[in-house]
């Protein structure tokens, strides 16, 4: 029984352990190569590997390039490293990564056994990452990708090209639950959004030296909780971008985020887009449910939206109730009052009458022009 606990200990899921399929271990003088294959169906997806993406959605995951046009194009990756600052002198020692195959995530992490062995281990991950042109990560515009590159053009004297299209979590997921949690870290947001605890976890900032120790003891009780790290951290990037996803969705259906802050920054991530529509529904949710804060940042975006769509005197009482409570910096209340006078000048044209209606001569019963005098 204590043998089978630390096996479901290891499983990448958290407290509750998923159906793995065909783990197995390929071990080499310079690297090993782990293999597991998770059931997409344990998962609890509606979004991600159930259809194909649709590019309106797929531009609000952090993507940089050209959309996928399948979940199997994408490749989800997380790295540790020797180090947390970067720099030529930072190894990557492992790399987890998982894409979506025949109904299942297929987990792969290459480890690197011995740091004389990098050009190897290095040649693994460029086969590895060759097939695809797509990648999602979390932070790993700023992190991940930018070492691994490094070591590629190191070691091989070769370039990265699996971020051509890229999809970074870390900025939607801040949009989505920053003000919320707090922090967005993955371990919280597996807390706060998926609803998993980690149990027994290592803390990144000791993976270095406990990798340094096991290069020097080679005890798999020093190895083992980093795998396990790595591959939890890449399974729950998958759930969080099929959260994010299904977010976007909603919003674009008219349900937007209930939490005020979250339904801002949604509004102007659809504005950026030029989704003006799906905009215009989450400043009017956002409005409604903030407080005072944030609804002085959210009034005047949420002003012209009403007002694109005609309802001028609507804005225009509703940034000068802010203005008559004394909210707002001098900044703002500046804008504001230059928004209630353009609101208030277009108001008065549509209610003055027009020059040609006032002058042109009015008609007799009989239908036609009095004679003049």
């Amino acid at each position: 029984m204590t043998d089978l606990r630390a096996r479901l200990d290891t499983l990448p899921l958290g407290r509750v352990a998923r159906p793995v399929r065909d783990a197995s271990v390929e071990r080499g003088p310079a690297f090993d190569v782990r293999e597991q294959h998770i059931d997409l169906a344990t998962l609890g997806l509606s979004v991600v590997g159930q259809s194909e993406p649709d590019p309106r959605v797929v531009t609000h995951l952090g993507l940089k390039g050209a959309s996928p046009s399948r979940w199997e194009d994408i490749v989800f990756l997380d790295t540790e490293t020797t180090g947390l600052m970067g720099g030529t002198g930072t190894y990557v020692f492992l790399l987890g990564t998982a894409r979506i195959r025949d109904g299942e995530l297929v987990l792969r992490q290459h480890l690197l056994r011995e740091i004389g062995a990098e050009a190897a281990f290095v040649r693994a991950l460029r086969e590895e990452l060759a097939p695809f042109r797509a990648c999602a990560s979390y932070n790993g515009k700023c992190f991940d990708l930018p070492l691994l590159r490094t070591r590629f053009v190191m070691t091989l004297r070769s370039d990265l090209t699996v971020d051509d299209s890229h999809l970074d979590l870390l900025h939607p997921a801040r949009r989505l639950w920053r003000d919320r949690y707090g922090s967005t870290s993955l371990r919280q947001l597996e807390d706060s959004v998926l609803d998993i605890v980690r149990e027994d976890d290592i803390p990144g900032a000791l993976i270095p030296e406990r990798y340094f120790r096991w290069l020097a003891l080679r005890e798999p009780r020093l190895i083992e909780p980093i795998l396990s790290h790595n591959a939890r951290d890449i399974v729950s990037l998958v759930r969080i971008t099929d959260r994010i996803a299904q977010a976007v969705i909603d919003a674009r259906a008219g349900r937007a985020p209930d939490h005020a802050p979250a339904a801002f920054a949604l509004a102007k991530a659809f504005a950026r887009a030029g989704e003006s529509d799906v905009a215009y529904l989450c400043y009017q949710s956002a409005y409604a449910d903030a407080d005072s804060d944030l609804r002085i940042r959210v009034a005047l975006p949420y002003a012209a939206a009403l007002e694109v769509r005609g309802h001028v005197e609507r804005a225009a009482k509703m940034v000068d109730l802010l203005l008559e409570l004394g909210l707002g910096t001098p900044r703002w209340r500046a804008q504001a009052e230059a928004r209630v006078r353009r609101l208030s000048r277009i108001m008065a044209k549509r209610c003055a009458p027009s020059k040609t209606s006032a002058t042109r001569p009015r008609r007799s019963a009989a239908g036609s022009s009095p004679a003049l005098s």
